[in-house]
């Protein structure tokens, strides 16, 4: 794989800054992209996340939350100490991957994220069809095509939709279409929607809701390609307004 983003949250900006530096040795020797998050920053899908608190907090559990909302694939790698109770991080809504106990040595982080270098390259080979990759802010990013809701043109941009972000990146919406799965259809000149994640069309308004609640246009032009995706959808619960 190119590279990898890895990106770390810790209120502490002594300790972050610190493990930054051990970080930034891997990521030197490897081309990972290391993307240091400070507390209540906003919430983006990275490859892995460290998070590293004192207790397992209200605050803690919902960044924790939050980043496993923003990317299913994302490998959460948590950081304390031996002595602290980790069992609340370990439910269904967070799902970490790992532990790294204090003082973190060089060879953990190493031997932790090697291990996860190896997971994502057979991922990304035995599923190569179920992942979006593209460009972004100079590293290749990975998501499932699942996750995502549309694809929005904005001048030499496309901006990617998914249930928790929004991802720009440099693309026209001509070139992104042929490289999509069938159940993405154009429904508007600036829009590229998921079939699977319609919920109704809305023909007098001409728009389409969308699972997670956002509504989206869709012109006359291309009105019998959206009539004809989503009724072909057996995902699909209602067709109305139309």
């Amino acid at each position: 794989m190119d590279s990898i983003d890895l990106a770390l949250w810790d209120p502490n900006i002594h300790r972050a800054t610190a493990l930054k530096d051990k970080l930034d040795m891997f990521a030197g020797d490897t081309g990972a992209t290391l993307i240091p998050t400070v507390l209540n920053a906003p919430i983006k899908t990275h490859d892995v996340v460290f998070l590293s608190f004192d207790d397992c907090g209200e605050p803690v559990l919902e960044t924790a939350r939050a980043v496993r909302k923003s990317g299913e694939m994302t490998f959460i790698l948590l950081v304390n100490d031996k002595t602290r109770d980790l069992t609340p991080l370990f439910r269904p809504k967070i799902r970490p991957s790992g532990v790294l106990y204090r003082p973190v040595k060089n060879n953990e982080i190493r031997d932790i994220l090697y291990e996860i270098i190896d997971e994502l390259d057979a991922i990304a080979s035995n599923n190569a069809e179920e992942f979006f990759s593209f460009k972004s802010e100079g590293s290749t990013r990975r998501l499932p095509f699942n996750d995502i809701l549309f694809f929005e043109a904005n001048l030499k941009k496309i901006c990617i939709h998914t249930k928790g972000q929004e991802i720009s990146y440099y693309n026209s919406i001509d070139n992104l279409i042929v490289s999509l799965p069938k159940y993405f259809i154009r429904c508007h000149r600036s829009y590229i929607v998921n079939t699977r994640r319609i919920i109704q069309i809305q023909g007098v308004e001409m728009s389409l809701s969308l699972s997670n609640g956002d509504v989206i246009p869709f012109s006359r032009s291309y009105r019998d390609i959206v009539k004809s995706a989503v009724l072909g959808n057996t995902l699909f619960d209602s067709v109305k307004g139309t």
